[in-house]
């Protein structure tokens, strides 16, 4: 079965090839999102001494620059392609990258995270674009998957694999040795893409403003849009925020022992971003029933960590948890492609920059409002000779608590959503 449309401008070896370095670049950028803080969170906080505030920004800055160029980014994604739109903002990113581990200040930190956040956003709707370009309707959400799962490694590594290189080599040379990689990587795609000429729209300002209208008055989008960013934001928050800080400071784990979980959290994640978009194709492109079970499997998973915390329950319970809203991120392939159908089928890389936009913003908000929580309760926080701060269970009860409510509010829109079987019905 030929999964490719036949083009004269690219030939099927060398648009594979592309796709497989596109997707190289967004695994960089997910490696980025995932690896810092989470994954040194500690050693961050023991170097520069600060509080879990100013660490979790590092997220909150990547999210918010990260999300607020989506909307901008998919209207460019769709007027000039994936692949130009990838180099241009693959330079930044790993001039970003370079930075970051050279940075011995808080403000040089913050300074390289928001050039990374700025490269990486362009990234994963380059390279849905270029999909929708290359693909055939049908096969669209099991490409998606693919893409998904290639990016998403990149995060995989960012957790036990990375920790075990800073453990070997320090954080900062780590992070140095994987910009180097990104520079190659880099290099490459703009050898393999140079002169590529894949189908652009021709998109202008007015039409550009009235597709932005499009959206935004599409009344249909916004219950997918809530539980998306809902799902997404419960599953960040632990995965690449406090997950293993989490279990540290409630469970008293090793810092390797506790990188474990999100390593096989991100693993999950790939495994269900690999057969989501095939199930759904089997059962007819079905896309409600899917947002619908991530909802309510996110919901159970906070609850788990709730009772885990309230009952001391044993570390497999906070496992399962994890692996839980592990499981609801991967079926990204398939939320996506319902965004894409909710919307006008001439604005592909806007209607599914719009819900990054959402999406990320929710993160970045959640991200910081989680670091704020946490140093509410300083004054019953352990500080120890290595200058970690160990936070009580009650401010992660918190935590648990507001995600608690927004699980609730994922579940109510997620059953409000329109289904559309695999079809674009604006």
């Amino acid at each position: 079965m030929k999964i490719l449309k036949k083009s004269k401008t690219i030939s099927r070896k060398r648009a594979v090839i592309l796709f497989l370095l596109m997707a190289g670049l967004y695994a960089v950028s997910f490696f980025q999102r995932v690896a810092v803080p989470g994954t040194i969170f500690n050693d961050l906080q023991k170097e520069f001494a600060v509080g879990a505030g100013a660490i979790t920004v590092l997220s909150s800055i990547y999210l918010f620059i990260y999300a607020g160029q989506q909307f901008f980014l998919g209207i460019l994604a769709d007027k000039f392609g994936g692949i130009r739109l990838t180099v241009i903002s693959g330079i930044i990113l790993c001039l970003g990258a370079v930075l970051f581990p050279l940075s011995h200040s808080l403000w040089a930190l913050y300074l390289s995270r928001a050039l990374i956040g700025l490269g990486a956003g362009a990234m994963f709707l380059s390279g849905i674009k270029e999909i929708d370009n290359m693909v055939k309707a049908k096969n669209f959400a099991p490409l998606v998957g693919v893409f998904c799962v290639i990016g998403y490694g990149g995060g995989l590594l960012g957790t036990r694999p990375f920790r075990a290189m800073v453990d070997a080599m320090g954080w900062r040379e780590a992070l140095m040795a994987v910009a180097i990689f990104s520079v190659i990587l880099l290099f490459i795609t703009f050898l393999v893409g140079f002169n590529v000429q894949t189908k652009k729209e021709e998109i202008s300002k007015k039409t550009a403003i009235n597709n932005i209208k499009l959206i935004l008055s599409n009344g249909r989008a916004y219950p997918l849009l809530i539980a998306v960013m809902i799902n997404f934001s419960l599953y960040f928050s632990i995965q690449s925020t406090i997950g293993l800080k989490f279990l540290c400071d409630f469970l008293k784990m090793e810092t390797d022992k506790a990188a474990d979980y999100t390593f096989v959290m991100m693993l999950f994640t790939l495994m269900t971003m690999l057969v989501s978009g095939m199930i759904s194709r089997k059962m007819g492109n079905k896309r409600k029933p899917f947002l619908v079970f991530c909802s309510v499997n996110s919901l159970s998973a906070v609850i788990l960590l709730l009772c885990g915390v309230f009952f001391k329950l044993p570390a497999l319970c906070f496992m399962l948890a994890y692996v839980m809203l592990a499981v609801s991120a991967g079926f990204a392939p398939v939320t996506i492609s319902f965004m894409k159908e909710i919307n006008h089928k001439d604005a592909a890389g806007l209607s599914v920059g719009t819900q990054n936009t959402a999406t990320y913003l929710s993160v970045a908000i959640s991200t910081g409002l989680i670091g704020l929580i946490l140093d509410m309760f300083k004054s019953k926080t352990i500080i120890t000779a290595t200058g970690i701060n160990i936070y009580p269970p009650i401010a992660y009860i918190t935590v648990f608590c507001l995600m608690l409510i927004f699980a609730i509010i994922s579940v109510i829109t997620a059953l409000k959503t329109k289904e559309t079987n695999g079809k674009n019905i604006h």
